[in-house]
C-alpha cells in the first residue's frame, strides 16, 4: 500500500515537472527573464566586491616611494628582459615599509570575515536588495574617500580598509540567499555559479587598472572605480526586487514557474510566521562542516596564487613587470570561463538524471580540488621552463572553478531555506585564507626566495586541496537537513505555538528523491 502511494506521489511530481516546463515557453514581449537579470546583476555584485577589494594592491605600487632590493631576486632562472630599475618607484609619496604594506593589504579581510553571518541575517530580515544596495553605496563612498584617508594618516587608511571589508562582507552571502526565492531547483547551480564568477572576472579587469594609475595618477584608480560602483548602485535599486511576486515587470509565466518550483505555499506561510534560525543545528551539522573545510582548503590555494603569483613570476622566472599583469590575469580569465561551464554542466547532469545531486557535487569537488592540487605541484618541478609553469598554474586556477558548483554551492542542497546564512558561515571561514595564506608564504620566503622555498609553498597548497577532498567526500550530503526545516512560531487564536517546518511544504521536496 505504501509503495503504491509512493508511486502515485512520484507520478504527480513528474506531471508537475511537465507542467513547469510548459510554463517556460517563450513569452511574447518578454525575452529577458527576471531571474537572468538578477544573475547578471549578481555577477556585477561579486565583480564590484572584488574590484574595490583589490584596487589598493594595484595602486600601492604607485603610492609608495620604494627601492626594491636586487637581493630579493633569485639566480635560479635566466633573465627574461627584466629591468631592475623599473621595479623602483621614486615618485611615490608614502614611505611605507613592507610590513606596513602587508598590513594595509590584509586588514580588509579582518572586517570582511566578521560581517558575513550578520549580513545574511540582515538580508533575511530586510531583503537582499536593500542590504546589497546599501553595501555597494557605502563601499563606493569609502573608495572615493581613500585618497583623502591616505593623505591624512596611515592609521586612518587602515581603519578605512577594515571598515570597507566590514561593509562588503554582507553582500556575497546576501546574494546567495537571494536564490532561495529566485532560483528554480534545477537551475540553482547555473544561476549561482554565473553570479559567483564575478570574482574571477574581476581579477582579469583589476590588473589592467594599473594603466589608469600610470596615466592619471594613483588617485584616479579610486575615483574611477568608486564612481562606477556609485552609478551602478542606482541601477541595482531600479532593476532588482526581493521576490518574484514583488517584481512589476516579470512575466506571469516566469512568476508562476518560479513560485511553483520553489513552493508557493512556503512563501505564504512565511508571511504569517516568525522563523527561528537553527543556529545550533548549523554549527553542529557534519555535512555543513564538510562544506566549510572543503571551501577553506580550496580558497587556500586560490588565494596563494592570487596574491603571490606576481612575486613568483617576477623574482623566480624573472619576467618583466610589464608582462606580469597579463600573465597573472590569464589563469583567472580561464577560471571565469570554467565557472560558467561547470555550473551549467552541473544542472544539466541533474536535470537529465544522469547523476544524482550529491554525485555531481562530489565529482565537481574532486575535479575542483584534485586537478589544482596536482598541477600546482607540477608547476614547481618543471624548473625554468616558463611556458610549462604558466600552463600548470593556469590549469590549477582554472579547474578550481569546479569547486564552486561542487562543495561551495552544496549549502543550497542541505539548507535551501537558510542558504544565505550557511553560505555566510562557510564564506567567512574560507576567506580567512585571504590573510593567512600570504602570511604563511611570507614566513617561508624569509628563509630564502628560491625555487626550493616555492616548491614548499606549492606543496602546502596541494596538501590543503587534497585535505579538502578527503574530508568532504565521506561526510557530504545533498539531502535537506532536518534542522534546515526550522522551527516557526505562529499566532493561532492569539496564542503562540511552535511547529516544525517539516510539517509545511518543503523547499526541496521535488528533488529530494534524486539527492539520496
Amino acid at each position: 500500500m505504501e509503495m503504491n502511494l509512493d508511486k502515485q506521489k512520484e507520478t504527480k511530481e513528474e506531471l508537475k515537472e511537465v507542467k513547469l516546463r510548459f510554463y517556460q515557453k517563450p513569452t511574447s514581449g518578454c525575452y529577458v527573464k527576471a531571474r537572468h537579470v538578477l544573475a547578471g546583476m549578481g555577477f556585477l555584485v561579486i565583480f564590484n566586491i572584488y574590484v574595490l577589494r583589490t584596487i589598493l594592491s594595484v595602486a600601492i605600487v604607485a603610492m609608495v616611494n620604494s627601492t626594491e632590493e636586487t637581493g630579493n631576486l633569485s639566480d635560479t632562472c635566466p633573465d627574461r628582459g627584466q629591468v631592475i630599475e623599473n621595479q623602483t618607484n621614486s615618485n611615490g609619496i608614502f614611505d611605507w615599509d613592507s610590513a606596513n604594506q602587508g598590513l594595509l593589504l590584509g586588514c580588509y579581510y579582518y572586517g570582511y570575515v566578521i560581517s558575513n553571518v550578520p549580513g545574511a541575517w540582515l538580508a533575511k530580515r530586510y531583503g537582499f536588495k536593500l542590504v546589497i544596495g546599501v553595501s555597494m553605496l557605502v563601499s563606493a563612498i569609502l573608495t572615493l574617500a581613500t585618497p583623502l584617508a591616505a593623505y591624512a594618516s596611515f592609521e586612518l587608511l587602515v581603519a578605512l580598509q577594515i571598515f570597507l571589508g566590514l561593509i562588503q562582507g554582507v553582500a556575497s552571502p546576501s546574494m546567495q540567499g537571494a536564490w532561495s526565492f529566485w532560483s528554480p531547483p534545477k537551475e540553482k547551480s547555473t544561476l549561482s555559479s554565473a553570479a559567483m564568477s564575478g570574482s574571477s572576472f574581476g581579477a582579469c579587469v583589476t590588473l589592467p587598472i594599473g594603466i589608469v594609475a600610470e596615466l592619471l595618477g594613483w588617485e584616479a584608480v579610486f575615483y574611477v572605480t568608486g564612481g562606477y560602483v556609485l552609478l551602478w548602485t542606482f541601477v541595482w535599486f531600479v532593476l532588482i526586487y526581493n521576490r518574484p511576486n514583488d517584481h512589476p515587470r516579470i512575466s506571469k509565466e516566469e512568476r508562476l514557474y518560479i513560485n511553483e518550483s520553489i513552493g508557493l505555499e512556503r512563501e505564504k506561510e512565511e508571511k504569517t510566521a516568525k522563523v527561528r534560525t537553527p543556529w545550533r543545528g548549523m554549527f553542529t551539522s557534519v555535512p555543513l562542516w564538510a562544506i566549510n573545510i572543503a571551501h577553506f582548503c580550496g580558497n587556500w590555494g586560490n588565494y596563494t596564487l592570487l596574491t603571490m603569483l606576481p612575486t613568483f613570476l617576477s623574482t623566480i622566472l624573472k619576467f618583466d613587470l610589464s608582462l606580469i599583469g597579463g600573465l597573472t590575469a590569464l589563469p583567472f580569465l580561464l577560471q571565469w570561463i570554467f565557472t560558467l561551464i561547470s555550473g551549467y554542466l552541473t544542472d544539466f547532469f541533474i536535470r537529465r538524471l544522469i547523476l544524482s545531486t550529491i554525485a555531481v557535487r562530489k565529482l565537481n569537488t574532486i575535479i575542483g580540488l584534485g586537478v589544482p592540487g596536482i598541477c600546482i605541484i607540477l608547476a614547481g618541478y618543471v624548473g625554468c621552463n616558463a611556458a610549462a609553469v604558466i600552463v600548470f598554474l593556469a590549469l590549477s586556477v582554472a579547474f578550481n572553478a569546479f569547486a564552486t558548483p561542487g562543495c561551495k554551492l552544496n549549502v543550497l542542497d542541505i539548507a535551501p531555506k537558510y542558504c544565505g546564512i550557511t553560505y555566510a558561515i562557510s564564506n567567512a571561514i574560507a576567506n580567512t585564507t585571504g590573510f593567512l595564506a600570504p602570511q604563511v608564504v611570507g614566513l617561508i620566503l624569509l628563509n630564502g626566495n628560491n625555487l626550493g622555498q616555492w616548491q614548499l609553498v606549492f606543496w602546502i597548497s596541494s596538501a590543503f586541496y587534497f585535505l579538502g577532498i578527503l574530508i568532504y567526500l565521506p561526510f557530504a550530503s545533498a539531502k535537506e537537513q532536518s534542522w534546515a526545516k526550522g522551527e516557526i512560531v505562529r499566532t493561532k487564536d492569539g496564542v503562540e505555538v511552535e511547529v516544525l517546518m517539516k510539517d509545511l511544504p518543503s523547499v526541496s521536496a521535488q528533488q529530494n528523491r534524486m539527492q539520496l
